[in-house]
């Protein structure tokens, strides 16, 4: 107890050093008026999940009043957010978050903070092992459970499969299903893909995979996916397992497309993660089965919050977070995840 005490007043000491000329008189790069300055890189803007936590953050940061709050647009590409990072640090930004798309690259993002002097926080995204955690102590990780999106969405299908025997369209005994993946190097992508199938399977469902494609999160790029392999393997979909909630919209658009979706005899599961607003109404509709409410006001205001508490040197625990919906571990904070579908739509509100 004594050596995580002494430990403690050191941190303590070293943010009250490294950041006092930032809170109290603005940083060495600082354009927000007297204010400390935050850089953030997300993935792409065109997300509609990154959207709505872009929306919170910006709202959290102009209704405190506290933190001026500076992003860019990394368009997807690893390339153009590594140079958005770099004009950050080199902006002179008083704390970095970054929504990561160098899955490989978190050790060489983290040195970066190191360099600079500034906490980073890598939101919505992988985690860093213990051993890059171990590489700066002001490094904290903010995400949704990604396993827990993969167990929601195996839910939702063996719920349906053993409630509706005509769902095996083929009379093969198998769930036969698509898989829609997002980023391939994606921690969420392979999660969802890997606890989805491993679920059903625990279940005592038999499976087998028509085909998976890679459509980056994208709704248009999952439309155009599904609508081929309906073309050529339409009677063997049975379910279709979607990523994001884009990804499954666009999936639902092929589906209809190609004439689903007219009758109960022409209902195709399809499952989502994310639990977006227009994801939530196409559940009501009754195209689509299911989805796993990642909040992301919940993840834009812990985002604000913990760039607050680091800045001011504070520590973070669930005490001083006080957020509803979230955990911390160490330098985790993790937001649950909720499983939706057409007899819980209002819990999917925020």
């Amino acid at each position: 107890m004594k050596i995580l005490t002494q430990r403690k007043m050191v941190l303590a000491a070293f943010f009250v050093l490294a950041f006092a000329p930032c809170v109290f008189a603005g940083g060495k790069g600082d354009k927000g008026q007297g204010k400390p300055v935050a850089g953030v890189s997300w993935y792409n803007f065109a997300d509609t999940f990154i959207a709505n936590a872009r929306s919170t953050l910006n709202k959290a940061a102009q209704t405190d009043g506290a933190i001026v709050i500076r992003e860019a647009d990394s368009l997807g590409e690893i390339p153009t957010q590594t140079s958005n990072v770099n004009n950050l640090l080199t902006q002179g930004v008083n704390i970095l978050a970054v929504n990561n798309l160098n899955f490989n690259g978190k050790a060489e993002l983290i040195n970066q903070a190191k360099s600079n002097g500034i906490p980073l926080i890598i939101v919505n995204s992988d985690s860093p092992s213990e051993a890059e955690f171990a590489l700066y102590e002001p490094v904290y990780h903010i995400s949704s459970v990604a396993d827990q999106s993969g167990q929601i969405m195996a839910e939702h299908a063996v719920k349906y499969w053993k409630a509706h025997p005509e769902a095996d369209r083929n009379k093969n005994g198998k769930l036969d299903y698509v898989m829609l993946l997002g980023l391939v190097d994606h921690y969420d992508t392979q999660a969802r893909a890997k606890y989805s199938i491993e679920g059903i399977q625990a279940a005592g469902v038999s499976t087998n995979l028509v085909q998976e494609a890679i459509c980056s999160y994208q709704r248009n790029e999952a439309q155009n996916q599904v609508a081929s392999i309906l073309q050529a393997r339409r009677d063997d979909v049975e379910f279709i397992f979607a990523c994001n909630d884009d990804m499954a919209l666009g999936a639902i658009e092929a589906l209809k497309a190609a004439g689903f979706f007219k009758g109960p005899d022409s209902f195709i599961p399809v499952i989502g993660v994310d639990a977006t607003a227009v994801a939530v109404q196409a559940i009501k509709d009754g195209t689509m089965l299911g989805t796993a409410l990642n909040n992301p006001v919940i993840l834009g205001n812990a985002t604000y919050k913990v760039m607050k508490l680091l800045l001011e040197g504070k520590a973070i625990n669930d005490a001083t977070l006080a957020i509803p919906g979230t955990r911390v571990v160490g330098h985790h904070v993790y937001i649950d995840f909720v499983a939706i579908d057409a007899g819980n739509t209002a819990d999917a509100a925020y």
